[in-house]
């Protein structure tokens, strides 16, 4: 009985050893709700078959930069970022990465964002003849270019670099900023948290509709460019990665999205859920490519 117990012993360890990992590369801060998206279906992927194990990892720093430079130069990864993916190399082609390095492997969620602020609950409460600042969450980003829309009404607005958007909301938590871009289940939390002193307030969102009492900003007179700057959430990997492996792991991590968990974790920021087929993947990142191109070009940097 000891030596069949050990021979099971033994091929279980056989078989966990033989899984192989694969590791999804979060490009900014851990304490980004979005990092809790990776962990989440990182987690039901790994329920689900004994094949792979889904690691998650952070590589935050210069507007994803640092993320995808590494999982390019690196075998069995997959960046986890969002629509920064395609604008940061437009801002920033000197000091970024090339976008033809990489391949599409799967989208998972769209949803608005927040500009939150603790010091005005109104644009009407806004002065326009003092230095201002909004924290973004690195340079050539979609919190960056979503900041340079309010400029236009606001030209003292100073956009502030950070590496994630949580280290921004802390930065305007703790009074150092005028406002934030950022995550809508931060800026809630805080908003209906009546424990605490400091409470944030919501003062806009991007997209086109009122979600819940959150306006869109272009409702409250800024750009109507701002409709279009709903975020899409998605993942890609190395060219190198053989197609073989993309359509494996991706058809995991499509039926990982589609669990409760994970679409918990996306109701929180109001990000409603993206699945496409095989068919689509390519088709959705050349069209995901222009768009942000054609919204990235001639913007101003300060």
């Amino acid at each position: 009985m000891k030596k069949l117990i050990a021979f099971i012993m033994s091929v279980c360890a056989i078989a966990a050893s033989a899984a192989e990992n694969v590791t999804i590369i979060y490009a900014w801060s851990p304490a980004d709700p979005m990092a809790n998206y990776a962990r989440s279906m990182a987690q039901e992927a790994n329920k689900m078959q004994d094949k792979y194990v889904f690691l998650v990892d952070t590589k935050p720093g210069a507007g994803n930069t640092i993320a995808a430079n590494y999982v390019k130069a690196t075998p069995n990864t997959i960046l986890f970022t969002s629509s920064a993916f395609w604008i940061r190399p437009e801002l920033y082609p000197n000091e970024s990465y090339n976008t033809s390095d990489f391949k599409q492997f799967m989208p998972f969620c769209t949803g608005p964002v927040a500009i939150s602020s603790i010091k005005y609950k109104s644009w009407d409460e806004v002065p326009k003849d003092k230095p201002l600042n909004i924290g973004v969450s690195g340079l050539g980003v979609t919190t960056h270019l979503i900041s340079l829309q309010l400029v236009d009404k606001y030209p003292q607005l100073q956009p502030i670099p950070f590496k994630s958007a949580a280290d921004s909301f802390l930065g305007m938590i703790s009074g150092n900023l005028d406002f934030t871009v950022g995550f809508i289940s931060e800026a809630d939390a805080w908003a209906k948290d009546k424990s605490t002193k400091v409470q944030s307030h919501v003062l806009g969102i991007t997209g086109p509709k009122t979600i819940h009492t959150y306006k869109p900003l272009a409702s409250s007179g800024f750009n109507s460019v701002l409709k279009l700057l709903d975020v899409p959430h998605n993942m890609v990997v190395p060219v190198s990665t053989p197609d073989a492996k993309v359509k494996e792991w991706r058809s995991i991590l499509v039926k990982a999205v589609q669990t409760k968990p994970v679409l918990d974790t996306f109701k929180s920021d109001m990000c409603e859920p993206l699945v496409l087929k095989d068919s689509e993947q390519d088709a959705w990142f050349t069209e995901q490519h222009q768009k942000w191109k054609r919204l990235a070009t001639g913007v101003k940097l300060q």
